[in-house]
């Protein structure tokens, strides 16, 4: 089998992280005081999750990285997801937003119950402060959810469902240690050397979706939900 061939040029793929950039400088809120500001924050943190997430990608094609390859292409696929399903209205973007408290008490929780694991008697006041002021967050912004997004759900809402089942399949067998990942990744008849190269195409096709989805709303709407 013949070297493969880089599908996407790094200059090219350097030149759209940079007109991403570029759009992401022109979001703007009407000012601090607007009722949308909200939506216009959460804008521009997919917007920068997306610009990290090409870095990462970028260092894991050109140091032969697949793992960090692959995982910076899964994490540009369901930042796609987040952002569509965010453009779609005012409603989905609040509720995004909301999901950070929702998360926030599901990451705590795990950590108290483990604490709670290895030793059912010890005291954990620091977790059991932190899970108080999350909820306390939660009262003041009317949060009623109870359970995380399932990026598998927005997916279907968005018109990705195959997309990212797929992708995710592919995905995790590299981003964690499977029995592919570990016995055939790097060499032999089962290896597949064309993963760099597709997952990293993968990955700038699905930032070049943000840029275009952010651009055009910004363009039409500003940093105006839609209701």
């Amino acid at each position: 089998m013949g070297t493969p061939q880089i599908a996407i040029p790094l200059h090219d793929a350097d030149a759209l992280a940079q007109k991403l950039l570029a759009v992401r400088n022109t979001l703007k809120p009407i000012d601090e005081t607007d009722r949308n500001y909200y939506f216009f924050e959460i804008v521009r943190e997919l917007v920068d999750a997306a610009l990290k997430n090409f870095n990462e990608l970028r260092r894991g094609y050109t140091n032969g990285n697949l793992h960090l390859t692959a995982w910076a292409s899964r994490n540009l696929l369901e930042l796609l997801i987040f952002t569509k399903y965010v453009l779609k209205s005012g409603t989905n973007a609040k509720r995004f937003g909301e999901d950070r408290l929702v998360d926030g008490c599901e990451l705590l929780i795990a950590l108290r119950d483990l604490e709670r694991h290895y030793d059912p008697t010890a005291p954990t006041p620091g977790l059991d402060d932190a899970l108080t002021r999350m909820h306390d967050q939660m009262r003041v912004e009317n949060v009623t959810a109870t359970k995380h997004l399932e990026t598998s759900a927005l997916a279907r809402e968005v018109g990705m469902k195959q997309e990212f089942h797929s992708m995710n399949r592919v995905t995790s067998k590299l981003v964690h240690p499977t029995a592919w990942s570990t016995l055939a990744e790097n060499a032999g008849r089962n290896s597949y050397p064309e993963a760099r190269d597709l997952l990293f195409g993968t990955g700038i096709a699905h930032m070049s979706q943000i840029y275009m989805d952010v651009r055009d709303h910004n363009n039409a709407r500003g940093m105006t939900p839609l209701p």
